[in-house]
């Protein structure tokens, strides 16, 4: 066998394992991997140890690192620390003539945390902040957020989720490039999204989304991300794959996919 049949092998072996260790309903993903929405993250809280991996497509008209010139793609793997933090990994890949455009490298990296700093009670919604990591030297999806969320029982098969946040138009970020970042600790400063090279006002002030769920299997949510509205649908399939598509502002399309599992095995049985 190959070196490149056994990667492929060793990589089925581990989505069967994947597969057969989570019993949980999923949780939407915005198109950073945070439970959410389309843009909107919201502060639902998820299972210690779950850990998701999912992509998603960003049409021309709303992309984030080139507004109105290409379509962009965005991987992701988001993972439950502890039962109140949760950190995500992204790639933002632009796409040219159906595939990702090389000349970009492997794409913007960026990371976050999201910590879950209240838990949702009775009369109270959960509150957690979203925060990129001010070493990233070149992200667009930059989110410094505070965030509410609150869930409700409409009936016994209708569930309806509620979300509001408020996100910073500044954020910590470094002052340096590719070739002169030999320190990770050196140069930063206090940077305006407005005034940084993609000005395109990613999760900036107030924003709101919302869900209803029947049977935590298929829903449809709605959100406003701070420039534009945005509706669409969701479906869960065998337990572990979410499809979710919308139309942002009425008028593109955008839609991603998400598997997970737990790997906690307090969390298996």
């Amino acid at each position: 066998m190959s070196n490149k049949q056994a990667k492929k092998t060793a990589f089925v072996l581990f989505l069967m394992v994947f597969w057969l260790v989570s019993e949980n309903a999923l949780a939407q993903r915005n198109i950073s991997g945070k439970p959410g929405y389309f843009n909107v993250p919201s502060a639902a809280s998820i299972e210690d140890g779950l850990l998701c991996f999912g992509y998603t497509y960003n049409p021309r008209a709303y992309s984030l690192r080139s507004p109105g010139k290409l379509p962009e793609q965005i991987l992701y793997a988001n993972l439950v620390l502890f039962p109140n933090v949760d950190v995500t990994f992204s790639l933002l890949q632009m796409r040219s003539n159906g595939k990702r455009l090389k000349s970009e490298a492997l794409g913007d990296r960026q990371f976050d945390i999201r910590w879950r700093a209240i838990e949702e009670k009775k009369y109270r919604p959960s509150i957690a902040l979203v925060m990129t990591n001010p070493f990233t030297l070149d992200g667009a999806m930059v989110t410094q957020a505070i965030v509410a969320t609150k869930n409700f029982e409409i009936s016994q098969v209708l569930t309806a989720q509620l979300t509001g946040g408020y996100g910073s138009e500044y954020y910590f970020g470094r002052n340096v490039g590719p070739t002169n970042n030999g320190n990770i600790f050196s140069k930063f400063v206090l940077r305006k999204k407005s005034a940084d090279r993609y000005n395109n006002g990613y999760l900036v002030g107030a924003f709101a989304g919302g869900k209803i769920t029947f049977k935590n299997k298929i829903g449809v949510m709605a959100e406003w991300d701070g420039l534009k509205l945005n509706g669409g649908a969701f479906v869960q399939l065998f337990k572990h794959i979410n499809f979710q598509a919308g139309m942002l502002n009425g008028d593109q399309w955008m839609f991603g996919a998400s598997f997970q599992g737990n790997l906690n095995p307090r969390n298996q049985e």
